[in-house]
């Protein structure tokens, strides 16, 4: 079974890799589309069920994760809420056979499997209506009919409990440079931020209709949470006694001394927020003087000639280190908050401290390095600049089931 799974996977990359999609016609290519999909969907629906066995059988462990989440992410290299969600959904397939009946067979999307599953498992007498309705509603009509059967077969104050403590707040920098949240709260507290934000976001959407200007409501939305930043923050200024300015932010930011001084980037050059993303030099300046911050002149001090053998690591050693590595640098790991710096050669084998011996890590993972067996291996890149890492269990955990 497995070698003709292995063969019509290369049987279908080979095909793939023979269309010149140039010379596809638009109609082609949207039923090319159409094929694709059907090809993930089956991907999607084979890698669910054999991910619920994996879990019935432990067979993830050994292999240095925490999770069959944690092990899936690294597996398959996708992201760690992906393969929250691919979990889950196999555990709730083991229960529900004719819906993963369904998916396996490609008359459900994984997608359409989750709205299904969510409201099936609370309520098992909905199953059948769920898939009937999946047929020919869209996934968003089909999550508010699942919403409803949930809301209607769960305890409301029990509801509220669960979403409060999934509660959460993220950020990161997309591939174009920009700042990007998402976050999860209890309804009652999402009208709050919104009643925050609105009598905020009607001035600035008035004072742009007056001055002839149109942006989206989601634009002023934006600009109202500025808004409600810069207020907090001057309120906090008043009442510690401190001149109101900017947002007391701890920045670290790295710029080219050439283009500092000439006052933008070139190409290569580097303006940027460590774990935000890149800035305008005229910004970098605005904010020199008006708000705490490490400045790393990359062209000024060389960091990797800071080396000595003590474990007190030299100011801009430590920035330079807190910078180069924004998060966990185990692969897959996510985590940004309490890093701590360890040594990749230990300090007690006579590992000094320098830029190239040091690396920050999530307490779990460095207590695991310290303890536990585990290590950290530098992995070799052809272009030799980008740093990659791997994580290596100990011995003794690689082979055990």
């Amino acid at each position: 079974m497995f070698d003709e799974l292995k063969s019509a996977v290369t049987h279908l990359r080979e095909v793939s890799s023979r269309i010149n999609i140039d010379v596809v016609a638009g109609k082609d290519a949207a039923a090319l589309v159409g094929i694709a999909d059907e090809i993930r969907r089956a991907g999607d629906s084979l890698r669910t069920v054999a991910v619920g066995q994996v879990e019935r059988t432990s067979s993830w462990k050994g292999e240095g994760a925490k999770s069959i989440t944690e092990w899936l992410s690294i597996e398959t290299d996708c992201p760690q809420y992906e393969a929250q969600a691919v979990v889950l959904l196999a555990a709730q397939l083991q229960h529900l056979p004719v819906t993963q009946a369904a998916l396996r067979n490609g008359t459900l999307s994984n997608a359409q499997a989750v709205e299904v599953a969510r409201g099936a498992i609370v309520a098992p007498n909905t199953e059948t209506q769920l898939l009937n309705l999946a047929r020919h509603a869209t996934v968003r009509d089909l999550r508010d009919a699942t919403n409803r059967v949930v809301a209607g077969s769960t305890d409301e104050a029990e509801r509220h409990r669960q979403v409060h403590k999934s509660r959460y707040f993220k950020s990161w920098t997309d591939f174009d440079g920009s700042f990007n949240v998402r976050g999860r709260m209890t309804a009652a507290n999402g009208a709050l931020v919104m009643a925050a934000l609105k009598p905020i976001q009607d001035e600035i959407f008035k004072a742009a209709r007056k001055s002839g200007e149109y942006e989206t409501p989601e634009a002023y939305a934006a600009d109202a949470l500025m808004v409600l930043c810069e207020k907090a923050s001057a309120k906090h200024s008043s009442e510690s006694g401190m001149k109101p300015a900017r947002p007391n932010a701890v920045m670290n930011i790295r710029i080219d001394i050439d283009a500092l001084k000439r006052g933008h980037t070139e190409h290569g050059e580097i303006c940027e927020i460590a774990g935000v993303g890149p800035i305008p030099v005229a910004t970098a300046t605005a904010y020199l003087g008006e708000a705490f911050l490490k400045l790393l002149i990359l062209d000024g001090t060389d960091i990797r000639t800071i080396a000595h053998m003590g474990r007190a690591l030299p100011a801009k050693l430590r920035t330079a280190v807190e910078e180069r590595d924004r998060v966990c640098q185990v692969p897959t790991c996510d985590v940004t908050l309490g890093l701590e710096i360890d040594h990749i050669v230990p300090f007690a084998e006579g590992g000094p401290a320098s830029l190239e011996n040091l690396v920050r890590l999530c307490k779990r993972h460095h207590l695991q390095k310290t303890h536990n067996g585990y290590r950290l291996e530098k992995i070799e890149t052809e272009a030799g600049t980008e740093i990659r890492w791997a994580w290596r269990a100990p011995p003794d955990l690689r082979n055990t089931g």
